[in-house]
């Protein structure tokens, strides 16, 4: 079995059971109290260890919390990737994935809101997690239009780059959360099912754009 791949500031062993270990204290913590008001010498308590032996798996605090970060937008990743493989139609697909992101991003970034703000936080600061995360947005949506123009559901005159690019800003506000948080009072399940429905319109061809969602 290939060995896991260490992320951005991590030192030692990449499968080392203590490093999961200190990811999920971690993650209580910065659920509890919120990344700046949490120090690594807390982690190593909670884990009943010197907080030097914590520097033998991350360089910093910041890669701990860039661990953390990875694993709570790798759960976003994930809830996209199934709608892209799934078996809907590439038209619903696309109507699908502003639905889902904005459920899991609302459920990830305001059910724990310590976590929310340490997210922003990583956007503001462009941790690789963050990257690594928007990559994975774009590599969703070119798997569906890849699908869709294969099936010949899709305009075949549409320009791929340009169309991943065009879903993807059309998604960013359902998904970022400081663009979340100023917009809360809205009714953002509506608008992402309306969204949704016009992206998925507009990669249609003529004799396939009914859109079920």
């Amino acid at each position: 079995m290939a060995s896991k791949k260490l992320l951005a500031g991590q030192r030692g062993p990449a499968d080392h059971k203590m490093r999961e270990r200190v990811v999920a204290s971690a993650h209580a913590l910065f659920s509890s109290k919120g990344f700046a008001a949490t120090s690594v010498a807390e982690i190593a308590a909670d884990l009943q260890v010197a907080p030097t032996y914590l520097y033998k798996f991350f360089q910093s605090k910041t890669a701990i919390g860039e661990a953390v970060c990875t694993s709570m937008l790798s759960a976003v990743d994930d809830a996209l990737w199934q709608v892209a493989r799934g078996r809907l139609r590439p038209v619903d697909k696309v109507a699908n994935l502003f639905r889902v992101i904005l459920k899991e991003s609302v459920g990830m970034f305001f059910a724990e809101r310590k976590l929310h703000d340490m997210v922003a936080r990583a956007l503001e600061e462009e941790w690789p997690a963050v990257a690594t995360h928007v990559q994975q947005i774009r590599e969703v949506i070119g798997h569906i239009l890849d699908e869709g123009m294969q099936a010949g559901a899709f305009d075949p005159q549409l320009d791929r780059a340009e169309t991943v690019e065009a879903v993807f800003w059309a998604l960013l506000p359902f998904a970022h959360p400081r663009l979340l948080e100023q917009s809360v009072h809205w009714d953002l399940d509506a608008h992402a099912r309306i969204m949704g429905r016009f992206c998925a319109r507009a990669l249609a061809r003529r004799n396939d754009d009914a859109v079920t969602n």
